[in-house]
């Protein structure tokens, strides 16, 4: 369950309250405030649907809005130097399409990301929990102190840690 505020009387719980992140809170450096009384806001973060320890991928994301966010909209910008922005409601998710950054890939990329797989760290959402993130939301900042160490993180097993390959084939 993602939003903000406190939900009562939802899928059996009475009360629970929800925190939603916000870009200042993930990215290394933040729009000014005054630009955010404006109405200007950033990607969040890339981020996929999966716990990628002991849990495999999903095959699917459904995203269902129960309440959707009521208000006036925001302008994201890309911060990556374009000058580009999209106007968006609140409650807003952006989708990318893999098959279509696969194809954009230079050739000799490509034969690379066919190759390639990942071991993800164990637990890596709370590994990576510090992270800060660049002002595009998709990539990390990194300076050293981002990756709590192994023995911070829950109990876990080598052999319940995942990889997979950075393509896969829907065939």
């Amino acid at each position: 369950m993602i939003g903000h505020g406190t939900i009562h009387d939802h899928e059996g719980l009475e009360e629970i309250t929800l925190k939603h992140g916000r870009h200042p809170e993930f990215h290394k450096t933040r729009i000014s405030e005054e630009d955010e009384s404006k109405g200007f806001t950033r990607f969040l973060r890339w981020h996929m649907d999966a716990a990628l320890y002991n849990l495999c991928v999903p095959k699917v994301t459904a995203l269902y809005g129960i309440k959707v966010p009521k208000g006036p909209l925001q302008t994201v910008r890309y911060d990556d130097g374009t000058g580009d922005e999209l106007i968006v409601p609140l409650g807003t998710t952006a989708f990318v399409s893999g098959k279509t950054m696969f194809e954009i890939l230079p050739r000799e990329f490509k034969s690379v990301a066919v190759r390639a797989r990942a071991k993800y760290a164990p637990h890596p959402f709370q590994w990576m929990r510090k992270w800060k993130v660049a002002s595009t939301g998709l990539a990390m900042v990194t300076e050293g102190s981002e990756f709590a160490s192994f023995d911070e993180l829950p109990h876990w097993n080598e052999d319940k840690i995942k990889i997979y390959p950075f393509v896969c084939s829907t065939s």
